[in-house]
């Protein structure tokens, strides 16, 4: 029975006993355990390795050994010390790892050193990627030779704290639903904390603010760590792994119910696999012929307000940082009920594809269970495409191995051949998986826009013609860009060239540092480049009031130019009747659900005959290299792509006949 209750409704354990030493003392010297840990370090009753073999088993052993498969269970303490081998032996010997096969099972030559005795390779689990590392080996052991406990003491505890154990991981939820996983795992969705945009805009803010917006970013990128207890200050070296999951398939299926709130201000149900029910779309609960988890439908995971919940953000002084679900909520698309989840969820991304127009498929592939007795389903897609795409190596990310924690995998020399093998498998996988995701990124923004171009296609030399280009946005669910808009840019980028090459009329380009010549451009405010004029940008813009009454365009969204110390406070006034704070406001450029919007430009033609070449782009950035300047990561500018969304080019015979 699990005498531990909800999130919201569980008392601080208070009782002092021993931090979890999470298995760091157990390390040989010559490792060092690198964060982010299995599991913080916190007052807990349990025993000081029990929550990381837990944890271990449930992400590398427990899709086979569950309850009710083939095999025997490890899906809890009390069914770990019941499993018995096929001689009727158990697995465990407490005080005894040597003659435990749930340790000497996984138990192989991990450090690679000559003329051991240790066999090269452990019997589980099957997977190279998932054999136990040095530290996880000497953690299990240590475990088993205290005693395999559960528990510092024998006596029952009326109160658990909250653990990473109450929340599984999407590894463990890979062992029945693989496609899911990899598909997630190459989305912005597990990307969210691990940004190093995302934590060195959070860590500006945080100084910017004196600390004062708390979790107000972090709890949308990390909502298990949010819950968990971890504060906005913390950086992600010392965040938990399940915490650097991000948006972790628990935080869809697992919420308490809806909320109907922005700010991903929701309630995630606690419990290890089995204690806990999971909500998804589908009628029929398969879990009892399976004897797997406990499901249940829920309409509200198919309805927009439930991506609302963290799609829509507004500050606690009431500017409205992103309107992704209000957008939606007055959108031509919420009247024909075509949801978030028809376009971002479907075979094609950025097409309204219904749940009935959706392949039949497996939605879980249970280990050691007929298809035959496995339900079909409409099947969705978890890549969840956005405008936004990873920028860190690809041994970070989506993949990582345990044992890259626990070494300077960028020293080549140092590493093991079984190291070395696993980590150029590793950089292949992502690389697949990182080019996947890019493909469906670039399929999304193609959906986004199009563009029509009206020009002469004859003219006389010296004279001056009008090119017009108009910009229509093809979705009707938002608008575009959409999100976090004030740092999205599309824009009209159009050259005009004569028969020799030179340019004589440009819009939409860029400066030195990669920025539109706009009031964000450095070298336009010092005044070394003039000011686009002409520039057509579809990016909105932070405005703050000075101290002189005047606004300006800034980068951030806080206004220091006030006071020179910011602190968040709530709003003292009614936002909503002036549609903002009084000191600050957004700009709005996006372009509304299927509506265009365009701009003349004039172009003086050359005093000579010949032909003029004019080249028009859509282009779309999903960040400017402007903020990687103001929150400390110039380095990450160099990754930065534009994308070429549409694109037209004409020809201009210019000749007096």
């Amino acid at each position: 029975m699990d005498r531990r209750p909800k999130i919201q409704d569980r008392l601080p354990y208070t009782v002092l006993l021993p931090l979890i030493a999470a298995g760091l003392a157990l390390c040989s010297s010559r490792l060092a355990w690198a964060t982010p840990h299995t599991v913080a370090r916190r007052a807990s009753p349990y025993d000081a390795n029990w929550p990381d073999v837990y944890l271990l088993v449930m992400s590398k052993c427990a899709g086979c050994h569950r309850a009710g498969g083939e095999t025997f269970d490890l899906t809890s303490h009390q069914a770990i010390l019941a499993a018995k081998n096929e001689d009727g032996k158990k697995t465990i010997t407490p005080g005894n790892s040597g003659k435990s096969s749930f340790y000497t099972q996984v138990l192989w030559n991990a450090r690679g050193e000559k003329h051991s005795r240790l066999p090269a390779e452990p019997e589980m689990p099957t997977d190279p990627h998932d054999w136990l590392t040095p530290c996880q080996l000497d953690i299990v052991r240590q475990w088993i030779d205290d005693g395999a406990r559960q528990f510092l003491t024998d006596e029952p505890c009326e109160i658990l704290p909250l653990t990473e154990m109450d929340f599984p991981s999407a590894k463990v939820c890979k062992a029945c639903h693989a496609k899911q996983y990899e598909q997630w795992s190459g989305s912005m969705h597990a990307y969210a904390q691990h940004s190093p945009v995302f934590e060195a805009f959070n860590q500006t803010l945080q100084e910017r603010t004196s600390g004062t917006i708390g979790t107000f970013c972090s709890r949308c990128h990390t909502p298990i760590g949010t819950a968990l207890g971890e504060n906005g200050l913390l950086r992600n070296v010392h965040r938990s792994r399940i915490s650097m999951e991000g948006v972790t398939c628990v935080v869809c299926h697992r919420q308490a119910g809806p909320t109907y709130k922005s700010n991903a201000r929701i309630a995630l149900n606690a419990g290890t696999l089995n204690e806990g029910c999971m909500f998804g779309p589908f009628e029929s609960d398969a879990s009892v012929d399976l004897k797997s988890h406990k499901s249940i439908q829920t309409p509200h995971i198919k309805s927009a307000a439930f991506c609302g919940t963290c799609h829509d953000v507004t500050s606690p002084e009431g500017v409205r940082l992103e309107e992704a679900f209000s957008e939606w909520q007055n959108s031509p698309a919420a009247r024909e009920e075509i949801t978030c989840q028809h376009c971002h969820m479907g075979q094609v991304q950025g097409i309204p594809i219904r749940d009935h127009e959706r392949p039949l498929g497996y939605a879980a592939i249970v280990p050691g269970v007929d298809r035959k007795k496995l339900p079909l389903r409409r099947m969705t897609d978890h890549s969840f495409a956005g405008p936004d795409y990873s920028m860190l190596p690809d041994t970070e990310f989506p993949y990582k191995l345990d044992w890259m924690y626990e070494i300077d995998y960028r020293d080549r020399s140092a590493l093991t051949p079984y190291q070395q093998k696993t980590l150029d498998q590793l950089r292949r996988r992502n690389r697949r998986a990182l080019r996947a995701a890019n493909a469906k990124r670039h399929e999304l923004l193609q959906q986004a826009a199009e563009i029509r171009v009206q020009v002469c296609d004859r003219a006389r030399p010296g004279e001056k013609i009008t090119v017009r280009v108009d910009v229509t946005n093809k979705v009707s669910g938002h608008s575009v860009p959409t999100g976090f808009t004030a740092e999205r840019q599309m824009w009209v980028e159009i050259v005009a060239r004569d028969s020799k090459g030179n340019v004589i009329f440009s819009s939409g380009d860029l400066d030195g540092n990669g920025d539109l010549r706009d009031g964000h451009s450095y070298a336009v405010e010092t005044r070394k480049i003039s000011r686009d004029k002409y520039l057509l940008n579809f990016q909105n813009k932070f405005v703050v009031q000075t101290a002189r009454g005047t606004d300006r365009s800034v980068v951030l969204p806080v206004n220091r130019h006030l006071r020179p110390l910011s602190i968040v406070r709530p709003a003292t006034g009614i936002s909503a009747s002036h549609g903002r704070p009084y000191t600050f406001r957004i700009a709005k450029g996006s372009l509304p659900p299927l509506k265009t919007l365009g701009r003349s430009y004039p172009i003086h033609l050359p005093d000579c005959d010949g032909t003029c070449t004019i080249s028009v782009r859509l282009n779309f950035r999903h960040l400017p290299p402007v903020l990687f300047d103001v929150i400390g990561t110039p380095h990450l500018k160099r990754q930065l792509e534009i994308v070429t969304i549409a694109e037209d080019h004409r020809v201009i015979h210019v000749a007096n006949q």
